[in-house]
């Protein structure tokens, strides 16, 4: 069978239990958003002022022109005259912004606090943490865990090592390593947990396609 010649590839034999594998930002720890710290700085606060003037070149306009509600910030577009570029998507007449990659490799993004998630993290034997996390965070990433008082993942700590290095976007760079993961351990049953539903899927058609024999559950967090 397919699975059996799977774990002929990896020399490992089937495993009992469970894995549990978390996404950390937002999953296990909680930090400050790029969007509230962009916001303070709309209000006269100065400490992400780089990030923030460096996004509005990529679409031709000044920090002058953003607006921001419920959390957002964007500019409004009703014409759809911006060419989207950099860290910004369209939605109907409005441009919004989003966290540019540069803002993770900052000490400003790291975590501020454990979310109720981790009570699970730390109580489960198996465990991976795959974030989307620039891997020269990955130390920080790790001194955050002990910080927070939670265990380092006995199955890998696996950081996102970037587009450039990979050729993919997070969502489908976690896939590809999620699935080889599995393989590489033998569980039988894993457990995913993501707070990002466009990546909770693209992982979940991942493994629904190479590995269909597995019990999996991809959850929402």
């Amino acid at each position: 069978m397919k699975y059996l010649q799977i774990y002929e590839e990896f020399k490992v034999k089937p495993r009992e239990g469970t894995l549990y594998i978390f996404d950390f930002d937002d999953t296990l720890v909680e930090g400050p958003s790029f969007e509230k710290q962009a916001i303070k700085l709309l209000k006269e606060s100065v400490s992400i002022g780089s990030l923030l003037k460096r996004s509005v070149k990529f679409i031709g306009k000044t920090i002058k022109d953003l607006k921001w509600e419920n959390g957002r910030i964007y500019v409004e577009d009703p014409e759809q005259q911006i060419t989207i570029a950099g860290n910004w998507v369209r939605k109907k007449g409005r441009v919004y912004l989003i966290t540019p990659d540069k803002f993770y490799y900052t000490d400003m993004s790291l975590p501020t606090s454990a979310k109720k998630l981790s009570e699970l993290y730390n109580s489960v034997e198996n465990k991976a943490i795959v974030t989307g996390r620039i891997k020269a965070m990955k130390d920080k990433v790790e001194k955050s865990l002990e910080g927070f008082g939670l265990e380092q993942p006995n199955f890998g700590l696996f950081c996102y090592p970037s587009r450039q290095e990979t050729g993919d976007q997070v969502a489908e760079w976690k896939a590809k390593t999620i699935v080889k993961l599995i393989k590489s351990t033998g569980f039988q049953k894993v457990k995913f947990y993501e707070d990002k539903s466009k990546w909770l899927r693209t992982v979940t058609n991942a493994v629904k396609k190479e590995l269909p024999h597995i019990d999996w559950e991809g959850i929402k967090v």
